[in-house]
């Protein structure tokens, strides 16, 4: 059975657990500005998208468009329901809701030396199990690199970029 699926917006009914959400999930280095999430989020190219089982809030996406993927920059479910399957529900339905192009998203690389290397394995684990597959495209930051991944083997690294210039700039949307 699909989840039901509600656009974040201010008058959203549980929209500050949404963003409490978001804060948790995701550590501060990670986060993009909530209130420019929101923004960019009203524009055809991001759908900021909140799950429900009937009437229990489960999780959000927020996901960027561009020709032939789309990026999932940012996925998390409900603490309370986490390992219940609804990490995979949610996939498979925004692969339903994009059924000829690829989904791509960036997990943390796996690294011994790292704190949280078996999240990190775990992580890679959970996406592999769900259709995804390694690409060598690695997002390099500062505190972290990212290993990106996809539903579809062959990717338009370059597209990618794209896609961060059009988040980030403020007149992305003229580029796209």
């Amino acid at each position: 059975m699909d989840l039901d699926i509600q656009p974040v917006r201010l008058g959203l009914s549980n929209y500050q657990e949404v963003k409490q959400l978001y804060r948790r999930a995701f550590p501060k280095y990670e986060r993009e500005p909530w209130s420019w999430m929101m923004l960019k989020s009203k524009f055809k190219q991001a759908d900021f998208m909140a799950f429900y089982d009937e009437d229990k809030f489960v999780g959000f996406s927020y996901v960027i468009h561009s020709r032939g993927f789309h990026y999932i920059l940012f996925l998390a479910i409900n603490d309370q329901l986490r390992s219940q399957g609804y990490g995979s529900r949610i996939i498979k339905q925004l692969r339903s809701l994009y059924p000829s192009d690829s989904l791509v998203l960036d997990i943390e690389q796996p690294d011994p030396s790292a704190k949280n290397n078996k999240q990190r394995l775990r992580r890679l684990a959970f996406y592999k199990r769900n259709g995804f597959y390694l690409t060598p495209k690695k997002l390099e930051e500062e505190e972290v690199t990212y290993q990106v991944l996809a539903t579809k083997k062959n990717i338009n690294q370059r597209k990618i970029d794209h896609v961060f210039e059009w988040f980030s700039w403020p007149l992305g949307w003229l580029i796209q």
